[in-house]
This record gives C-alpha cells, structure tokens and sequence, in this order.
C-alpha cells in the first residue's frame, strides 16, 4: 500500500510488463499509481526506451548509475530496489555495497567511476555541470550516445527517486542503510555555470515535417525547446517524452494547465533551471498570466496573490522537489484537507516527478534557453529552496516579531495591538486599491479577519507588515474582480505600461499667493491619486505615502522591483499631470507678481 488507494489493473497489465523485463519484478510505486492508468503508461513509455534497450550502455551501467543516483537522492527505496536489480544481474554484493558507500573502491572500470562522479555530480550539483565534465568522460572513450543516456538515466532516477518520496509506497524489499551523501560541497564542484554551458552532444538534424514529435512540440509550445533538439541521437526518447506530455501534462480532468504550470514553474526554480523558469514564465503568459506575478510565484510563491488552495499546492511540490526526505503522509493529509483529491495529489506528484526528469535532462545536456531569461537563477538562491528553514535577516528584525509570536501563541491582546498598529497603513492601502473610502473599510474588517485566521501559518520570511499589506493587496484585487466591468492592478485604467505620455512637467512654483490652503491641497491630491488607475495607486500608496521599500511594496503586491519602480515613476507623472492645473504658475502671473 501508499498513500492512495490502488485500483487492481491484473497481472497481465501491459505496461507493468515494461519493468518486470528491467528490474525483473514490478516496483510498488507504480502500482501505487493505478487511480491515474494513463500516467503509468507516460512513465512505461520513457522506462522502455531508456532503459531497456542496450545503445550506449550496457543494463548493468544503467542500473550502477541508477543506484549511485539513488543513494545521493538519499531515496532507500530505490536503492533497495536497483540492489536487488543488479544482484539479480549478477553483480557481486561485495561490489555493490561498494558503490553505496563510495563508487571509488567498488571493483568498476575507471570509465564507469568516471561515468558514476559524472552522474552524481548531475543528480546533486547539476547547474554546476560545465564542458569540463564532458570533457572528463570523452577522456575515458565514452561517446556521445553514451553520454546522453548517462543523462536520460540519470533524469529518469530522478524521476522515479521524486515519485517514491511522493507516493510512499510499500518498500518491495528490506531497505538499504545508505550514507548521508547530499549534495557535493560547491567548493568541490568548479564554477557555476546554471546548466546552460553547452549543447554538449551531437544532435541530428530533424524536421517537423517528417518528425511527428516535433510537430506536437511546434504545436504546443509554438517552437521546438532546444532540450528536445539536444537528444536527436535517440529519436525513440523524444518519441517517449512527446506521448509523457500528452498524457501527463495536457489533460486537465483533475489539475488545471495553470496549476500544473505553476508547478512546473516552482520545482524549476527550486532545482535552479533558469531554463525551464524562462520556458513556464512564457507558458504562462500566453495563459494570460504577467511577466511579474510569473516572476513572484517562482521567487515566492506566497506574495504572488494566488488562491490559498493553490498556495498549498506549491507547498507540497515545493518540499516534494527540495526536501524529499522529509516528506511523509502528513503532507498528503494536508493537501486533502485543502480540498484536493487523490487524482489531484497523485497528479501533482506525476507533474513534479516529470518535471524532474526535464530538469535534469535539460542540465545535464546544457542546453541554451528558447527565452531570454527575465531572471538567471543562482547559488544565492538556493536558499529559497529550504522553504522556511531559515529566516531572512529582515524577518529577525521586524518590530512586531514579539506581538506575533504572542499572537501565534493565541493570545488576542497582542493581536488588537498588531491591528491598532497597522490600521491605518492598511486602509491607506485599500483606499489606494479600490478608490473608495467605505469599501476600503468593509475591506480592512476582512483584511483583519483572515489576518487572524492564518497568522498561525506565518513562517516570518519578511515583515508583518508585509505580510498584512500583501493580504490587504489580494483582498482589495478580490473585490476590483467583483466589481462589474473588472479592475485590476494589471490592466486597469485601460491600456498599455507605455499610453501615458506627460505633458504638463513644468516646476510647481512655491508661491504662496497662488497655493491653495493644506487642507485644499491635500483635498486635491486625494482627488488626483483617486482618478489614477488602481495599478498605479497602489504603488504610490505604498511608496510615497506609506513609505515602504521597494524590495518591501514589490513583496506586498507580488510584483518584481523592476515593475514597482517603473509604475512609480509612471504614478508620479501621471499625479504630476493632474495638479498640474492647480499648481503651475503662468508666465504672466509671475510677471504680474513681480511688477513687470
């Protein structure tokens, strides 16, 4: 058993037949599968082309790469599983222990210990691979067909490796001790190159034309990505992958294309795939979603105004990708009582797991982005892959972290104090959203209540001032949705980031017999920032009026620094136009003024 339930396909279910040829038994977890039959056969699909035919390797390298891949995975199951495989091949259990351990004294050709650090390195330090690691193997006589099956078996262990941590199945052997691997040091792994130094193989030119899973690329993306281009030498894989994205990632009975997106955009970036980032970001915007919130749910998902179900959801991939060891049934309960069902969380997981075999594929080739990158993930991101392991400096010095903590800890006085504090920050804030003073406080009252329904679930990652404007943000977005035509913060006003044009920019003089009284100036501004279109007000809200950073609004309103700055400027002007009238002095009143 799982951690879903299973549903009897018989003995004779073809697609089992696919590893019972290779591992010479069926493995659990994809019987573990069966609520979703046509994700099993996307998964049999890649496994047969992979791995049963003997092209570059031979089975029993296939499985001595799948077993190192394994133990710095950290995956018990697997490499209980790919012990018995190769045991059952004949491999000495002297020498396999051996590569569990450490493949350097394991009684292997020094080509295949080359092959096995190659390997590794691909599986924990991916985006640290470069030329000189293919350099390395070709040194050792290993041909490029060779190479991009190392790589397509490596992805696949991850595949699967990704697969087990999500699905929890009964272990189809006693489980091996493994070493604490991990990830290689940095220091012992070279530059960093962010998986995009190559191609490193050889590809063979194909066309749509007479290429059918080209064309299905063509169709679906709109170009060919070039991690497919990369793997010509082994039509029947491409062939695979098309038929995995079809049956996995194209039907939307359960997860919608947006949410498996999302997915597919969170796993990338936790596994630092500026590749695969920039390819989701566009799949994205042809969905309609913006460059920035794209930008947000891949930086911090948290701050990019998404559904609470769906924020749960990339909790759940996003320990799924960076912390598989950690993961258990708790996590699947969780996403239940969130409202997803067993097809929903199996598929999540079948997404996520697919998603690592391109990412892997896509390093360990070295392919060159189709996108131009918005953003080029890091080492200074990894961090981000921890999810909470560790608070950013600014979440250590927010001065309400002890009101929060005495929240959190139920007590309600110091959470009047936190809504005695924030208040009038946050009415500001709406007003500036919805542009109206008594839907901005029925706004606030809501704002404050979801505030104190979830601040048990706030992991102080930023300020929580932040914290409360970004829920005062989708709060106020929730009802310019409502609203009949729609407001939002991406289009409203109407028109594009580049329509406005000012043309009143002449200097306000300071001449006090022409400046109307405070409280008619101030009257003027409210007036004149209530006319500007609610993407542009809020900005200035937060920026001129409530003072945040803009590391601090760009969190709040889920947008990149970027965008923030360019709405500011554009915010400004456009105020700037407006008082414009009420502000300038004329020529000839100046004259006049001056006695001439």
């Amino acid at each position: 058993m799982s951690y879903f339930r299973e549903v009897n396909v018989g003995g004779t279910y073809p697609q089992f037949g696919t590893f019972q040829a290779f591992f010479g038994f069926v493995p659990n977890v994809f019987s573990a599968q069966t609520l979703l039959p046509r994700v099993v056969e996307a998964e049999a699909g890649i496994a047969r082309a992979v791995l049963l035919e003997d092209r570059g390797l031979s089975r029993i390298q296939k499985g001595s790469i799948s077993l190192t891949v394994s133990v710095a995975y950290g995956s018990e199951y697997w490499v209980a599983g790919y012990y018995q495989m190769l045991r059952s091949q004949g491999v000495p259990d002297s020498t396999l222990n051996e590569i569990v351990v450490n493949h350097h004294r394991a009684d292997l050709p020094i080509s295949d210990k080359a092959l096995l650090d190659f390997t590794r390195k691909l599986a924990t330090r991916a985006p640290w691979l470069s030329g000189g690691d293919i350099a390395e193997l070709r040194r050792h006589q290993i041909n490029d067909e060779s190479i991009l099956e190392a790589v397509m078996v490596t992805g696949l262990t991850s595949l699967f490796c990704t697969l087990s941590a999500g699905l929890g199945p009964f272990c189809d052997f006693e489980l091996k001790a493994i070493p604490p691997v991990g990830k290689m040091p940095t220091a012992a792994v070279g530059a960093y190159v962010g998986g995009t130094g190559g191609p490193y193989v050889l590809t063979v030119e194909r066309s749509p034309d007479s290429f059918p899973p080209f064309a299905f690329f063509l169709n679906r993306f709109g170009f060919i990505p070039n991690v497919f281009r990369a793997q010509t030498l082994r039509p029947d894989v491409i062939e695979a992958e098309a038929a995995a994205v079809r049956e996995v990632l194209q039907p939307e009975d359960f997860l919608s294309r947006s949410q498996k997106e999302y997915i597919l955009l969170v796993s990338s970036a936790a596994n630092l795939n500026t590749y695969c980032v920039a390819a989701h970001c566009e799949m994205l915007r042809r969905m309609g979603v913006t460059a920035d919130e794209s930008d947000q749910i891949a930086l911090d998902h948290h701050q990019a105004g998404l559904s609470e179900g769906d924020m749960a959801l990339l909790d759940f991939i996003l320990k799924l990708t960076s912390r598989p060891a950690e993961f258990s049934r708790d996590d699947v309960d969780r996403l239940r009582r969130s409202g997803f069902t067993e097809e929903h969380i199996l598929e999540a997981v079948a997404v996520t797991a697919l998603n690592s075999f391109f990412n892997t594929l896509q390093m360990g080739l070295g392919t060159t982005p189709d996108i131009i990158p918005k953003r080029v993930f890091g080492p200074e991101d990894e961090h981000r892959a921890a999810a909470g392991e560790h608070l950013p400096e600014r979440a250590q010095e927010d001065p309400d972290a002890e009101l929060v903590a005495k929240a959190q800890s139920g007590d309600l006085d110091a959470f009047e104090e936190l809504v005695t504090r924030h208040s009038r920050r946050v009415f500001r804030a709406l007003v500036g959203i919805v542009g109206d003073v008594e839907e901005a406080r029925d706004a606030m009252q809501d704002t404050f209540l979801k505030a104190f329904q979830h601040i048990g679930t706030f992991q102080r990652r930023s300020k929580f001032s932040t914290w409360l404007l970004t829920i005062a943000n989708n709060t106020g977005l929730q009802r310019l949705r409502d609203r009949e035509p729609v407001e939002s913060l991406d289009n409203a006003g109407g028109g594009t980031e580049a329509d406005f044009f000012p043309r009143q920019v002449r200097t306000w003089a300071d001449n006090p017999e022409q400046l109307y009284s405070a409280a008619e100036r101030r009257r003027f501004v409210e007036q004149g920032m209530l006319r500007l279109p609610a993407k542009y007000r809020v900005v200035l809200v937060l920026r001129d009026i409530e003072q945040l950073s803009t590391e601090e609004a760009a969190t709040a309103l889920g947008l990149g620094v970027a965008a923030i700055k360019s709405r500011l400027c554009r915010a400004r002007l456009m105020l700037r136009e407006t008082l414009a009238p009420h502000f300038i002095v004329s020529s000839q009143s100046e004259l006049t003024r001056i006695g001439l």
